[in-house]
C-alpha cells in the first residue's frame, strides 16, 4: 500500500504537568529575560515519549520530531493515518507538501557593495558597528569551502564561526568539505553577504563582520526532498537551544517540486505551513528576529507570489529591487493580497535573487543589536520597517521600501522619534498633476516611481519614468484607489476620491 509523509500534531505533553524544570540553556534564558519574554515555555518541554512510541508501535515510520509543534513527521499509508486520526492523543494529521529552494545558484563577489550604498551602510562603519557580540543562526544548503574564502579569513580566524550542524547528512566529513550537490556553496555566498570583507580592497560585502555565527545545512541542493521541512525546524529549535537572536534564511516552500502533485498552491501561502508556524512561534515566543527571503517567483505567472516561510506572521520578509529606480525586480515575491498584513516588509538592490537581500538585512539587525541589546524581535523588525523609504505607505511589491542605516540608528536609540511624514493629498475626477519641488534630488537616490494600486497595499503595476520629469499627469486606472508617487527619497501618496 502507498504510503505518504504526514506532520501528527499532538493534543498534550503530560511531562508539563508533572515538572517545573527549565528545558533551555542558561543562553536561552539570559536572551528571553532581556525580552521580557517567559524563561519556561510549554513549547520547549519535550514531546512525550510515549505518543512516539505509539506510531512506532503501528509500524509508522517517524523520521524527526518537533517539541516546538508538539508534533512529529512520519511516513505511513492512508489506513494507517486513518487509525491516527481517531486517537485521542492526536489533534492533527496534515500531508507534507512543498519543498525548501534556494533562491539563487550563483553570485558576483562584489555585490555587496552598491547594496550598501544604497542602505546608506557607510553610517555604520563610521560608528565602528560590525555586529559585534550578536548571535546570528544561517539556515541554508551548504556552506562548502566556506573556511578557504578570502572574504571570510578574518571569520574564522577569529573563531566566529561558534557552530555548525549538518541536518541532511549527519555522516557527512568535516564541515566545509564535503560536497554533495552543486548548490552546496550557496550558504557560503549567503555568509560572504553577512559578514565578507577583503582588507586589501577595502571592500565590505555584509555588515555583520564581528558577529557570532552558527550555521545550519538543512537542504540538499540537487534533491527536493520534503525531509528539508524537518530539518528547518529542528534546526530553528537548536538555534534557540543557543541563545540565537537572529536566523537569516534564503530557503523557502513553494512550487516546483520533483512530484507536482505534492507542490504548494499559491492561495497556501497563508502563513499555516507548519514550517510557518515554526518561524511564527521563534518570533513570538522566543524572541528570535527571523530574516527570511522573499523567493524568486515573482515573474513566474503560474505563482508569483512568494515562498513559506516568508508568510508567516511576524517573519521580516526581504524582497529585491533594482539598484537605480528602488522598483521591485522582477523575480522578486509579491505578497498574497489575501494576507491580513503586509508582505514583504522591506526590499534592497540584488542583481541574483532575494538569497542575497536578506543577509544584507539580517546584518542591518545586527548592527541595530549592537546599538540596543534590548530591542524585542518586533521591535527590531519595527525599526527596520520605520526606516524604509516608503514607510507608512508600503505595498506587497517592496514592503516599506529600503532601509536607510541613519534613521534605523536613531529609531533603535530612541523608538519615539517621528520622521517627517510622507506627503498625502486627495485626487478628483481621473487626473491628478503634480510639480515636483526643486528640492525633491532623485538622482543616486531612487528615480521616479509610481506604485498604482488597487487598494491601501496591493499593487496594480509599478512604472518608472524618467529622473528628468519635473510635472507629473497622472490618469486614473481602472480601479486604482491609492498611487504612490517616490522621487527618489521623497514619497508623495495620491488617494482617489
Amino acid at each position: 500500500m502507498a504510503q505518504n509523509r504526514y506532520w501528527v500534531a499532538f493534543q498534550d505533553k503530560p511531562a508539563a504537568k508533572k515538572t517545573t524544570a527549565t528545558w533551555v540553556s542558561a543562553e536561552t534564558q539570559e536572551q528571553r529575560q532581556q525580552q521580557g519574554l517567559p524563561v519556561s515555555q510549554f513549547s520547549d518541554v519535550p514531546v512525550h515519549q510515549a505518543y512516539l512510541n505509539g506510531l512506532i508501535s503501528e509500524g509508522i515510520q517517524v523520521s524527526a520530531v518537533s517539541k516546538w509543534l508538539n508534533a512529529a513527521a512520519v511516513t505511513a499509508t492512508t489506513c494507517q493515518v486513518e487509525a491516527l486520526r481517531q486517537k485521542c492523543f492526536i489533534k492533527e494529521v496534515s500531508p507534507i507538501s512543498g519543498y525548501f529552494q534556494a533562491t539563487s545558484a550563483s553570485a558576483k563577489k562584489d555585490e555587496g557593495a552598491p547594496v550598501l550604498h544604497q542602505i546608506n551602510a557607510q553610517q555604520f562603519r563610521e560608528k565602528g558597528l560590525t555586529g559585534k557580540g550578536v548571535k546570528i543562526g544561517v539556515i541554508d544548503v551548504g556552506f562548502y569551502e566556506a573556511n578557504k574564502q578570502p572574504s571570510l579569513k578574518k571569520l574564522f580566524n577569529q573563531d566566529l564561526v561558534r557552530g555548525y550542524k549538518d541536518f541532511v547528512n549527519s555522516a557527512a566529513g568535516k564541515p566545509y568539505t564535503y560536497k554533495e550537490s552543486f548548490l552546496d556553496n550557496h550558504g557560503t555566498m549567503v555568509l560572504e553577504c553577512l559578514a565578507g570583507y577583503y582588507p586589501k580592497q577595502n571592500l565590505q560585502l555584509g555588515l555583520a563582520t564581528e558577529a557570532e555565527y552558527y550555521l545550519a545545512r538543512t537542504d540538499h541542493g540537487s534533491r527536493e526532498n520534503r525531509l528539508e521541512e524537518e530539518h528547518f525546524v529542528r534546526a530553528l529549535e537548536w538555534l534557540d537551544s543557543l541563545g540565537v537572536r537572529l536566523v537569516n534564511s534564503s530557503l523557502g516552500y513553494g512550487t516546483g517540486f520533483d512530484n507536482p502533485i505534492e507542490n504548494y498552491r499559491p492561495e497556501q501561502m497563508d502563513g499555516n505551513s507548519f514550517i510557518a508556524r515554526a518561524a511564527q512561534m521563534a518570533v513570538q515566543e522566543k524572541g528570535m528576529c527571523m530574516v527570511i527571503s522573499a523567493g524568486n517567483d515573482g515573474a513566474k505567472k503560474s505563482w508569483q507570489v512568494l515562498n513559506t516561510p516568508a508568510d508567516a506572521l511576524g517573519v521580516l520578509t526581504v524582497g529585491a529591487t533594482d539598484y537605480n529606480a528602488w522598483i521591485k525586480q522582477g523575480y522578486s515575491g509579491i505578497g498574497p493580497s489575501f494576507l491580513p498584513f503586509l508582505k514583504p516588509d522591506v526590499a534592497c538592490f540584488s542583481a541574483f535573487g532575494t538569497s542575497f537581500t536578506t543577509p544584507i538585512i539580517t546584518g542591518l539587525a545586527a548592527c541595530l543589536l549592537q546599538v540596543n541589546p534590548n530591542l524585542s524581535a518586533q521591535q527590531l523588525t519595527r525599526v527596520i520597517q520605520r526606516s524604509s523609504h516608503l514607510y507608512p505607505y508600503g505595498n506587497n511589491y517592496i514592503g516599506y521600501g529600503v532601509p536607510n542605516a541613519e534613521r534605523a540608528i536613531q529609531l533603535a536609540q530612541d523608538s519615539t522619534i517621528v520622521f517627517p511624514a510622507p506627503t498625502v493629498m486627495k485626487a478628483s475626477g481621473d487626473q491628478f498633476s503634480f510639480k515636483r519641488p526643486k528640492e525633491w534630488q532623485v538622482a543616486g537616490k531612487g528615480g521616479i516611481v509610481l506604485f498604482r494600486k488597487k487598494s491601501a497595499t496591493q499593487v496594480i503595476t509599478q512604472q518608472r519614468l524618467s529622473v528628468r520629469t519635473s510635472i507629473l499627469l497622472l490618469k486614473r486606472m481602472t480601479s486604482e484607489t491609492h498611487t504612490t508617487i517616490q522621487f527618489g527619497e521623497n514619497v508623495l501618496e495620491v488617494v482617489w476620491e
